[in-house]
This record gives structure tokens, sequence and C-alpha cells, in this order.
């Protein structure tokens, strides 16, 4: 049986894309933590391929387990590196799931 069922696409990059954090309506980031939301994303989302693969090639549950918290570390650091913290990359992207102008601000330098 595949563990895809048994555990969630690497918890904390739904955390991070999907957070629940409160939010104000109009948030405001500069455009040097936009730049860094960015770039982390970049990094949170090959991190988050490269694992999901890896998770769902296994059918042993305590290896999918070691690997989703390998790749939950990884995903953290590579937000840190970025300058910013966990807490602000999931404001951001709260934030941006809410406001389609900031979402549009955000696709718009990923591009």
């Amino acid at each position: 049986m595949r563990l895809r069922t048994l555990l969630a696409p690497l918890s904390l990059a739904a955390l991070l894309t999907f957070s629940m954090a409160a939010v104000a309506q109009e948030a405001d980031f500069s455009d040097q933590e936009l730049d860094q939301f960015v770039s982390a994303q970049d990094d949170v989302m090959d991190i988050r391929d490269e694992y999901v693969q890896r998770i769902e090639a296994t059918d042993d549950r305590d290896e999918a387990m070691a690997l989703e918290q390998e790749a939950n570390q990884m995903m953290v650091e590579a937000v840190e590196d970025t300058g910013l913290t966990v807490e602000t990359y999931s404001e951001i992207a709260q934030a941006a799931s809410q406001d389609m102008e900031l979402a549009e601000r955000i696709q718009d330098m990923m591009n």
C-alpha cells in the first residue's frame, strides 16, 4: 500500500502554503520580504516535489515518516536561509491567498 494516503504530502509545505495564521486583510509586506518569499517558495516547492516522489516510492511507513521529517527540516532551512521566518513566510502565503493584488504582485516577481 502506498503511503500517500497515510501521510499528508509534506505537512510543512501544506502549513507554509495554507497557513491559517491571522493576517490582516490589507497586509503590507516590503519588496524585500516578497523577494525573500519568492526565493523561498521556489526552494520549498522543489524540496516538496522531490520528497513527495521519494515518499510515494516507499512502502515502508518508518522510512516515509523519516523522509517527511527530513523534508520539513529542509523546507524550514530554505525559508530561513532567505532571511524570512517561517511565520512571516506563512503570513505572506495566507495574505496572498486572500488578496488578489498581492498574489498578482508575487506572480509578477516569480516571472
